[in-house]
């Protein structure tokens, strides 16, 4: 039998909160047990995304939404707003998995920081409470090159721009 995560995601409004949404909906081994909002709360999180039925966003406080203890919880917020979370969390639910997608901690050295696409079982990430996820230009030089790092003759250089949030 395969155990099923339970998953909370705290900044589900925006672009990154409603692909997390899909993901988790279509994985078999996660469930949605809350999605925070301030912006959507009270709405259906079936309306914006694939959801269970009947889930409707929350706009609830750090601790409350901390004492739901899920097993994993994301926090797709903007930078600098994480941390009365990461504090209810440490209060509430120290158990709790917290990956957080903001830069608030990728270089704090009581973060792991990785993806766990390319380096689970690093001894950094492997059974980590706390994640740092790369931003996006660093997420997406790490998997272009890892495929051919090992033909590398030095270190690779990255340049990206972009015209929006570059």
């Amino acid at each position: 039998m395969t155990y099923r995560y339970t998953i909370g995601l705290i900044g589900a409004r925006g672009h990154t909160g409603r692909e997390f949404l899909k993901l988790i909906d279509s994985h078999p081994d996660l469930e949605l047990v809350f999605a925070a909002s301030r912006e959507l709360a009270g709405r259906s999180v079936s309306d914006v995304a694939p959801a269970p039925a009947g889930l409707v966003f929350e706009n609830s406080s750090p601790a409350q939404l901390a004492t739901q203890k899920p097993d994993i919880c994301i926090l797709a917020l903007p930078n600098e707003s994480s941390q009365p979370f990461v504090d209810a969390f440490a209060s509430h639910s120290p158990e709790t998995t917290l990956i957080d997608l903001s830069a608030d901690h990728r270089f704090d050295k009581n973060w792991a920081y990785g993806l766990p696409e390319l380096y689970a079982e690093s001894q950094s990430l492997k059974g980590a409470l706390r994640i740092a996820n790369p931003g996006c230009y660093a997420t997406a030089a790490q998997l272009a090159i890892y495929p051919c790092l090992q033909n590398l003759a030095s270190p690779p250089s990255v340049f990206g721009v972009s015209g929006y949030s570059g």
